[in-house]
């Protein structure tokens, strides 16, 4: 079916505060961190987190199914993108320049030159995907239906968001009209082709995953 959208779905990577000395500790879990502030406490942990609105937030692993989804999606991203088109694993950090927020989508395409953070320069952010995909968990849904959506979509060069379920074969497909709506495809069989030039296969996406 096709309707305008406005919200979108999810992953299995749970979020959660990050509590520590320096970053949101019970003693200050209402300091409003700056963005060079996360930067720099990424560069120094190692680890992946996300940001938003001055709150800084830790990132959890996905589940065996959450991942091998996510690998699948990849590796189809890969295989099929078109000629001047870079698909990138769930390492590769996004950030919303309209609000601020800095995300890892399981997999992103850039078709074009590759923008990075100005507030970054030297980083590895990317500021202007293509394309964006998540894969649902219950933990995320709610917000990367709701919230993440309402930041990707005020990305300009985004052109689709593809949400892909855990619990059943399910593709959620959003494409971004000359119109600047959205035109919504709820994907359970065949498969799904893409701007960025790749398809995703359904049943190949989903045979013989772990529980």
């Amino acid at each position: 079916m096709t309707r305008t959208a406005g919200r979108a779905p999810l992953r299995d990577v749970r979020r959660a505060t990050l509590a520590s000395v320096s970053i949101a500790s019970p003693s200050r879990s209402h300091h409003r961190y700056s963005y060079e502030e996360y930067l720099a406490y990424e560069r120094d942990s190692g680890l992946k987190h996300e940001y938003e609105d001055g709150e800084i937030l830790a990132m959890a692993g996905g589940s065996r199914r959450h991942n091998a989804l996510a690998s699948r999606i990849s590796a189809a991203l890969e295989l099929g993108r078109r000629s001047g088109c870079v698909a990138f694993q769930s390492d590769q950090k996004v950030r919303v320049l309209a609000t601020g927020k800095a995300t890892y989508p399981d997999a992103t395409v850039v078709c074009g030159p590759i923008e990075g953070d100005p507030a970054d320069p030297g980083g590895p952010t990317i500021t202007n995907p293509s394309l964006v995909v998540e894969v649902l968990s219950p933990s995320t849904e709610e917000d990367d239906r709701g919230n993440k959506w309402q930041h990707y979509q005020l990305i300009p060069s985004l052109q689709e968001y593809v949400l892909v379920s855990q619990s059943h074969a399910r593709v959620e497909h959003y494409r971004r009209l000359s119109s600047g709506a959205w035109e919504y495809r709820d994907v359970v069989a065949g498969s799904v082709q893409l701007a960025t030039g790749a398809t995703i296969d359904l049943a190949s996406l989903y045979a013989d995953l772990p529980a």
